[in-house]
């Protein structure tokens, strides 16, 4: 039995090949949720990286959105997140898997990723439950 804190969407990462999946590995051990971000933004990959694992230009997204999907889908529900934190974590995770808010409605995703991304199912049903338990506390306060 895979231990709950463990338990991160692998599904992305599985479909790299080996050493850009080595890359994406290395990637989720060190570097934390806002560089992997900040990578995704930049779109810029890094020829030198790729070089040195021997990985074409073409997979620089595809091990950043692996990285960030399984980054995020590491974090564990937790009561003391903020609505914006639940909201960027859920945010970061459905882009990563191709399926972004906005384009698609939470509903949506969870309903897409059962199949294929059946950890980032999990989760986000969880982090739907969250943030709807911390919505309702924020209006019983005001």
């Amino acid at each position: 039995m895979q231990l709950l804190e463990n338990r991160y969407e692998k599904a992305l990462l599985l479909q790299l090949p080996p050493k850009a999946r080595d890359i994406a590995e290395n990637w989720l051990a060190q570097k934390p949720l806002n560089e992997l971000l900040e990578l995704s933004q930049k779109n810029k990959p890094n020829t030198e990286l790729l070089e040195a694992y021997d990985v074409p230009d073409e997979y620089w997204q595809p091990i950043i959105n692996a990285t960030v999907l399984a980054k995020t889908t590491y974090f564990l529900a937790n009561s003391n997140f903020s609505q914006e934190e639940i909201l960027y974590l859920i945010k970061s995770a459905t882009a990563s898997a191709g399926m972004p808010l906005g384009e698609y409605t939470l509903g949506e995703v969870i309903k897409l990723s059962k199949a294929d991304l059946p950890i980032l199912n999990l989760w986000l049903m969880e982090f739907a439950q969250l943030l709807k338990a911390v919505r309702q506390s924020s209006v019983q306060e005001h």
